[in-house]
């Protein structure tokens, strides 16, 4: 089984607008796949799934583009207008003529001031759009009450494969985790529900084995080896640690695994999920 980097984006500021950029003014340039190439190859890295960062369609077909390009990339998750129906069917249609690898949807839920955005009846209809079509929902899931939601949108589409990116936020502090761990751990009770191991370094200052395995193991406990899918968050994630260090970390962390539940968090649960047929 190869291993697969699940979570990584690629930036062109001259095109496209990201307003995270505001804070990380570092990573305000082109940043493109010959650039990730490299560092997946000493890595070890098989292939990768491109997310969007930012709420654009052009961003999507950038990605698209790039990925027609670096063959490394497998899917790619995008962004279409999830506040209308007709729209989102409209879109879909567009991004995935002439066989693209458009695998996934993501909406930047955390960047909007209502909480609850994504359970609007308008949005819960297009993600019914988004199971028909056989696509995920990435979960952007930066407080507990995003996570709280993922009751209601498995209730209105109970086909949809939802993933919870970055462990959906947990506080920095392991003896302060309410309200995050209790919805964290509801979410799991759905089969069709799984969470992506990443990201820990940029609320935890850097790659600390000791420091992530209480996350790792609370998401053991309620998501099981199954639901587990290892990615980097790259270049975000290049604030605290290179890219290799990621990896070799989430390894350390995971080492009393066997070589099964490795193959599955690594690589066999993102190929699965999102069907990416490798």
């Amino acid at each position: 089984m190869p291993i697969i980097d699940a979570h990584h984006h690629l930036l062109n500021p001259e095109r496209i607008t990201y307003p995270f950029l505001e804070f990380l003014p570092e990573l305000d340039r082109f940043i493109g796949p010959e650039e990730l190439g490299g560092l997946l190859a000493a890595a070890g890295v098989d292939a990768t799934i491109c997310v969007q960062a930012a709420d654009s369609e052009d961003e999507t077909a950038f990605m698209l583009e790039q990925r027609a390009v670096a063959p490394f990339i497998a899917g790619v998750i995008g962004w279409v207008p999830l506040r209308d129906p007709r729209s989102t069917r409209a879109a879909l249609e567009r991004h995935r003529a002439g066989g693209s690898r458009l695998v996934g949807i993501r909406h930047l839920i955390h960047d909007e001031t209502d909480p609850d955005w994504i359970i609007q009846p308008n949005v819960l209809d297009s993600l019914q759009l988004l199971a028909e079509a056989d696509l995920t929902f990435d979960l952007s899931a930066f407080q507990p009450r995003h996570l709280e939601h993922v009751e209601t949108i498995v209730a209105a589409a109970p086909e949809l494969d939802v993933v919870i990116c970055h462990f959906g936020m947990p506080s920095t502090d392991v003896d302060a985790w309410e309200p995050w761990a209790t919805p964290f751990a509801q979410a799991a009770t759905h089969p069709r529900c799984a969470v992506k191991v990443s990201g820990l370094d940029m609320y935890r200052g850097g790659c600390d084995a000791h420091g992530f395995r209480p996350y790792f193991a609370h998401a053991l406990e309620h998501f099981g080896t199954e639901r587990m899918i290892w990615a980097s968050n790259w270049p975000v994630s290049l604030r605290g640690a290179g890219y290799g260090e990621l990896l070799e970390t989430a390894r350390e962390v995971l080492s009393d695994c066997d070589a099964n539940a490795h193959q599955e968090i690594f690589g066999g649960n993102a190929n699965r999920i999102y069907g990416l047929g490798l």
